[in-house]
Parts: structure tokens; C-alpha cells; sequence
């Protein structure tokens, strides 16, 4: 089926419309919006690291309020059996001499699936998500079929120790984007969790089947700019130099997320700044790579981005430090606020730094604000 431009436009536009409504409720999960969208559209599943209650099952559960389809959730331990998994053997077929699995309402069945402490699955069960995710087939005893998995996002308390990490290798790497959740940081976002009331996201965007594809298809389409080559080139020999060498599969597959986060942040061709994304892809020991990994790309491919980072980790700091019931004390952190803005608005970049700049002129609003009311 041939695509119009108005159908990959009406995708795009639904996409952003969905991932501005899970922002506007979701508090500090910018980020992991933006790798689940990403995941979606580039086929792919996303592993999502952190403590309980950090909202990681409520992601999912978000975005198929807009797309609708059947999901298959479990939460993992060394006690679950396949059966849980895949479905139990069906025993009509046993009295015919055949092994077939019912798998109704189980993972081979789901459009979306959220698997909570991942690493806790037995080998027998790990031997069978290897097969699902990857390759998206399952054999219930007729032989391999398709399985309709659309986007996977696992979750885990913690990262694959040195112990099991060799047993567990094949598994981590089926999910190409992984990413540390961390619990909420800011003043204000905990301001919102504990009195903006309900934060279950009531999207308004409905996704459909075809919109999904059109992304897609767009997305793997979508050329690279000469630039974005180099950067990416550059990126790989710089993580080769810190001892970061990423597997060939894994390199190979992270140019169709780039693709996809290009696509969702609204550009017609990969730039160097979409690159940032990749920080979530090229490295494969969690202990150290992640962070030279991030430092890499965003010296070469986004040094905005990694500015924007940096001063919006200040406007915390600032945050913390004052008493607005000390008049000098609120001053002068309305000063540094205020020169903090000014910075931001020298900078160029995509939405994200617009994103930060509101931010810190709504924190200077609200310093002004309660310094006043402290009087």
C-alpha cells in the first residue's frame, strides 16, 4: 500500500499530539516518552531500569489508551513456569498425540507487552522471549507463525550483575534502547505528584494500526545528512577508543532508531542532534558504558543538548539552595535564574531547549512568587 503525503503527515501530527499529552501528565518522563515512541516506530523494545513506582508500567499502559490493541503484562520471578508465559499445553491435542500450547490472552497473543524484573526468568522462559522478541514467532506445536508483538517494554529494579550477565547477554540485547528511570528529582515535579491529583494520562489522540505503519515506513525512509553521517562515524571510533564497541547488529539497528527519533522530532532528514538518542543504544556493559557513551555523542553529535543538561541541573541546584524567606537569599537566586534564562536563549537547538527554557522562567515565576508571599 502506497502512502500519501497527507497520511504521513496525519501520523507524525498524531504521534507529537500523543507524546505532548503523556508529557502534560507523565511528570519528568520526557525522556522515556520519547524512547517508547521511538521504540514503537522503529520496531524495537525498550528496557527501562529503576526502583518500583516510578511509573514504568503506567508508560505503556499510556500510550496503548491511544492505540488501543491486547496486552499480555507479568511480573517475572525464579518461580514462574512457561505455561505462564506462552500459554498451557492443550490437552484435547494431547489425547490426538499432538503438543500444542493455548495461547490466548498469553505474549504470543499481544500487540504490547510489559514484562516487570525481566532478568528473574528462568532459562527456559528466557530461551523463549529470545525468539519472540527478536524475530516475532512463536512455535505453539503447529510450527513457527508471526506473533503480532508491536512494541515490548521490559522493566528491571537493577541491571544484570557480573554474575549473570553472561547468562542473561542474549536477552539484553534484544532490547536496543535501555535506559536508568530515576524517581522524580525536581521541587517542582514533586509539587505536582503529591498535589495535582489523578496522573493517569486520558489521551484525546487515538493512534491506529495504519498510522503506525505509515510512521514506520516514513521513518525508514528518512535520509541522513552528510553531517549526521560523519557524526555518527566519529561517535563509533570515539567509543572505540573509551573500550565501548558495540556489536555490529547493534550499530546496524541503532540507524533505524536515529531514523525513527529524527522522524518523531519533526525533521525530513537526520541531523547530528538526533544522535542523542543513540546514547541509549551503543554500549553493552551497564556499569560504566552508559555514561561515556552519553558524554561521546553529546560532545560530538549535540553539544546543545548537553549544555541544556548541564544548566538545567543548575536551576535545581538553585532551586534547593534558597529560602525564599530570606529576601537576599531569594534575590539572588532569582538573579541566577534570570542569567540562567539568558544563557538557555543564546542557545540553538529543537523543542527540547524550548521545553527548558519555559521551565526555568516558570521556577523563577514561582520563586518570585512564594519570596512575596513569604514577606
Amino acid at each position: 500500500m502506497k502512502l500519501s503525503a497527507v497520511d504521513r503527515d496525519t501520523a507524525r501530527s498524531k504521534l507529537a499530539s500523543v507524546r505532548s499529552e503523556l508529557a502534560g501528565t507523565l511528570i519528568e518522563r520526557d525522556d522515556e516518552i520519547d524512547l517508547v515512541l521511538t521504540a514503537l516506530v522503529a520496531s524495537e523494545h525498550v528496557l527501562l531500569v529503576g526502583p518500583p513506582g516510578c511509573g514504568k508500567s503506567l508508560l505503556l499502559d499510556s500510550l496503548l489508551a491511544c492505540t488501543g490493541g491486547s496486552k499480555f503484562s507479568i511480573l517475572l520471578t525464579k518461580f514462574t513456569v512457561p505455561e505462564e508465559v506462552v500459554g498451557p499445553v492443550s490437552l484435547a491435542a494431547l489425547k490426538e498425540d499432538r503438543y500444542v500450547r493455548v495461547t490466548a490472552g498469553k505474549l504470543p497473543e499481544a500487540e504490547f507487552a510489559f514484562i516487570d524484573e525481566v532478568f528473574k526468568a528462568s532459562s527456559a522462559i528466557l530461551n523463549t522471549l529470545l525468539k519472540i522478541l527478536n524475530e516475532r514467532t512463536f512455535d505453539a506445536g503447529e510450527g513457527p507463525r508471526t506473533v503480532p508483538l508491536q512494541l515490548c517494554v521490559a522493566a528491571s529494579n537493577e541491571w544484570p550483575s557480573a554474575e549473570t550477565g553472561k547468562e542473561l547477554a542474549a536477552l539484553f540485547d534484544r532490547f536496543l534502547l535501555r535506559k536508568t528511570v530515576s524517581p522524580i528529582r525536581s521541587l517542582a515535579g514533586r509539587q505536582k505528584l503529591l498535589w495535582g491529583g489523578d496522573h493517569t494520562p486520558r489521551l484525546a489522540t487515538t493512534l491506529t494500526p495504519a498510522d503506525v505503519t505509515s510512521a514506520r515506513r516514513t521513518a525508514a525512509k528518512l535520509p541522513w545528512s552528510p553531517a549526521a553521517t560523519e557524526a555518527f562515524e566519529v561517535i563509533l571510533r570515539e567509543l572505540a577508543r573509551e573500550g565501548v564497541q558495540p556489536g555490529d547488529r547493534r550499530q546496524y539497528k541503532t540507524v533505524g532508531v536515529v531514523q525513527a527519533y529524527a522522524y518523531l522530532q519533526g525533521s525530513d532528514e537526520v541531523l547530528p542532534e538526533h544522535l542523542e538518542v543513540a546514547a541509549h543504544c551503543l554500549w553493552d556493559d551497564p556499569q560504566e558504558q552508559p555514561l561515556k557513551a552519553a558524554q561521546v555523542i553529546a560532545r560530538i553529535a549535540n553539544p546543545t543538548g548537553m549544555r541544556v543538561t548541564q544548566l538545567l541541573l543548575e536551576v535545581e541546584e538553585v532551586l534547593a539552595g534558597c529560602d525564599v524567606r530570606n529576601l537576599a537569599d531569594a534575590a539572588k537566586a532569582a538573579a541566577k535564574l534570570a542569567e540562567i534564562d539568558r544563557q538557555l536563549g543564546g542557545l540553538k537547538g529543537n523543542g527540547r531547549l524550548d521545553r527548558a527554557r519555559s521551565y526555568a522562567r516558570e521556577q523563577l515565576k514561582k520563586l518570585k512568587l512564594a519570596s512575596i508571599e513569604a514577606i
